[in-house]
């Protein structure tokens, strides 16, 4: 089972690696594009993650470029690395996922999804990735000044016996 868990791992990391190297000429050439000096600059903080059981891999932006008055979102791809199947809700209205900004972004909340809207459960087992944007609608992450900016990023989720919990990792990234 072990030896499971890890070679589904082996192939989640193998198959993001091909899909970075697949979207590299592109970042390149956009880059080379916005200015002949600019530089994409993503530092990752709380590297400890790596031996928790539940990791939030890959964070990023969206757009991955990010200017000042931009309305942006997180990205994240989310590895169960723990011997039993995990859980949490995930649609437009909410998201696992839950940001803090040291400088440059404000954070806006407002009207929240109304009832009805499609709420999705998501269980990942043992080995498996899945991929979570933030935020919900009712808040928003917009960029108001450049310069690199960290965030802390919170993964919320439910263990197999039903008890939250959360893992969390920071990143710093270039507001242009």
């Amino acid at each position: 089972m072990n030896h499971e868990v890890n070679t589904k791992t082996l192939y989640a990391i193998i198959a993001f690696a091909i899909s970075i190297f697949t979207v590299c000429p592109f970042l390149g050439a956009a880059a080379k594009a916005l200015s002949p000096t600019f530089v994409i600059n993503v530092f990752y903080h709380d590297v400890s993650f790596v031996n928790s059981r539940v990791s939030p891999l890959a964070l990023h932006t969206q757009p991955l470029v990010v200017h000042i008055g931009n309305v942006f979102k997180i990205h994240a791809i989310i590895l169960n690395n723990s011997p039993a199947t995990i859980s949490f809700i995930s649609g437009p209205c909410d998201s696992p996922l839950s940001s803090t900004f040291d400088k440059n972004v404000v954070v806006k909340h407002g009207v929240r999804c109304f009832l009805g809207a499609a709420v999705h459960l998501v269980k990942l087992r043992p080995g498996e990735t899945g991929q979570v944007i933030g935020p919900g609608i009712g808040t928003t992450y917009q960029a108001a000044a450049p310069g690199m900016t960290v965030t802390t990023v919170t993964f919320h989720y439910q263990s197999d016996n039903g008890a939250s919990a959360s893992v969390t990792r920071s990143f710093e990234f270039n507001i242009v």
